[in-house]
């Protein structure tokens, strides 16, 4: 059995690949990622696979414990390139690895055409690829969350409650204000990267992905078919990022 992680800001989640097929995703929290955790869970495993955004100690200490363990331990990096899949930064590294294994994962999921992927979560982050496997770049705006926080952060009059419900309307009071901001300026920033994307090509396929990405793609199925954007297909992948991952295997 060969485990796949991915170590994010504050969770922590991973999934078994068994004959090439991916298990039902399991989490838990950054704090209760220890050698505890491993012993009781990880033992089984054949392999290790990790890409970690946040906390480099914590991939430390599993490192250690699969060495301890005999289990091979892999961390995977952003390179220049994987399989057919090219970066399209000079220097690939500093692309962050989700967004190199959610690119992976997309042309895992749908090879051989041009797909916008938005990955809503801590970021909101938007990546072009070619049907050939070439990365066009991307942009990264802060997540829902983070821009709801910002505004409190910087007024001191500002006044809101965070809510859940993605909505584009008017509010008639600050907490539907600010959150409806929040959709709205994500969601204008998704439909001026497809018509960015458009100039390059056709955009055959979008992806959403993350945390937030279920409700983006809500609002967006209504703005295309409102504004008859010309896209072929928008879905929801959940834990893209794990396609990705599973490209190491």
């Amino acid at each position: 059995m060969i485990l796949l992680i991915d170590i994010g800001n504050s969770r922590t989640k991973y999934a078994q690949l068994i004959d090439g097929k991916l298990s039902a995703i399991s989490q838990l929290s950054n704090k209760g990622f220890s050698v505890t955790y491993f012993a009781k869970y990880f033992s089984e495993a054949s392999k290790i696979i990790v890409a970690n955004v946040a906390t480099p100690s914590l991939t430390s200490e599993l490192a250690v414990w699969c060495s301890r363990e005999n289990i091979c331990f892999k961390q995977v990096h952003s390179e220049q390139q994987k399989n057919t899949l090219k970066s399209a930064y000079q220097q690939p590294t500093t692309l962050g690895i989700d967004r190199w294994l959610v690119l992976l994962g997309a042309m895992h999921l749908v090879p051989k055409q041009n797909i916008l992927i938005i990955d809503a979560g801590t970021a909101t982050t938007v990546d072009l690829l070619s049907s050939n496997g070439q990365h066009q770049g991307g942009w990264i705006l802060a997540g829902i969350k983070a821009l709801f926080k910002s505004i409190l952060s910087h007024s001191t009059l500002v006044h809101a409650e965070s809510q859940t419900v993605a909505s584009l309307a008017f509010g008639t009071n600050t907490t539907d204000n600010v959150n409806n901001a929040c959709w709205a300026a994500t969601l204008g920033m998704i439909t001026q990267a497809i018509r960015q994307a458009q100039h390059l090509g056709d955009i055959e396929h979008i992806i959403l992905t993350g945390g937030d990405g279920q409700a983006l793609t809500e609002l967006l199925l209504t703005q295309v078919s409102e504004k008859n954007i010309p896209v072929a297909n928008i879905q929801f992948i959940d834990n893209l990022i794990f396609y990705g991952l599973q490209e190491y295997a």
